[in-house]
């Protein structure tokens, strides 16, 4: 019997890999009934539209953020009657604060993988997240109607309940393995989009720049309030993995992004 798992095991590809086209971090959302200008303007961009391939629409990204990293890169293509948008190194269509923006007279499902916070999964229907979860905590859902898809993401294999003693936490473990893949199996049960490499490399994506946008609270300065301690442990951790930093040792705000958990539970 084929693993049901098996078309979205390069979304969990890490940095090395000769799927890693994504990375780490992104951001993949599912627009349905909007086409790819629509849905790139939703994203307020930067720079002029360019037509370019998957591989290109990732080259791009990479470049924007390393050169800025306040700019973020999305592309967005036609997949019958759904768009799908890409935001490699980014992940902000996930965030409810974004998804309620973005899904307004639409429907909106959006995955974002983060190795290094949460992984995110919401769907949204004009203005209001339906569900959102960790797909890797599927048990702890919220949203307007948090047990709408419950019987989706039982068929890609999701645990829905919290254990009720350690055997029963083991075999939930098991079961929500793999989170990433089973998050995209579960897109594509809701859409009809299944999105292997294959495809997206036969798509052409209308992408752009646009500005990071972050909800929190800033000092007087106008920055994000960090202490002395943590600044130097997202130093050291953007060093680690080679994220850019400016001269004078400046972290920006999405290599933050990048070091922290995003979550915006409600």
């Amino acid at each position: 019997m084929t693993d049901p798992l098996t078309p979205f095991r390069w979304l969990e590809a890490y940095i090395g890999d000769e799927h890693d086209l994504l990375g780490e971090i992104f951001c993949v959302s599912f627009f349905h009934r909007l086409d790819p200008a629509e849905v790139l303007s939703r994203f307020t961009p930067v720079s002029p539209a360019e037509t370019m391939t998957f591989k290109e629409s990732c080259g791009r990204a990479r470049a924007y953020f390393e050169d800025t990293g306040d700019v973020l890169y999305v592309g967005v293509a036609q997949v019958g009657q759904w768009s799908v948008a890409v935001e490699p190194w980014g992940g902000q269509a996930v965030l409810s604060t974004m998804v309620t923006r973005l899904s307004l007279a639409s429907e909106v499902v959006s995955v974002g993988r983060n190795d290094y916070a949460r992984h995110r999964f919401v769907y949204a229907i004009d203005g209001t997240v339906v569900t959102g979860f960790n797909p890797a905590e599927p048990d702890r859902r919220w949203g307007n109607d948090p047990d709408r898809l419950n019987g989706l993401m039982r068929e890609v294999g999701m645990e829905l309940e919290p254990p009720a003693d350690e055997g029963q936490l083991e075999s939930n473990g098991s079961m929500n393995q793999r989170p990433v893949a089973r998050a995209f199996a579960l897109a594509a049960r809701i859409t009809g989009v299944a999105l292997t490499l294959t495809a997206l490399n036969r798509l052409h994506f209308v992408s752009a720049a646009r500005k990071y946008e972050r909800s929190t609270k800033r000092g007087r300065s106008g920055q994000r309030a960090m202490s002395g301690e943590k600044s130097e442990e997202i130093r050291q951790w953007a060093k680690a993995h080679g994220l850019p930093m400016s001269e004078r040792g400046r972290i920006a705000s999405t290599v933050v992004e990048k070091a922290e958990d995003p979550r915006d539970t409600p």
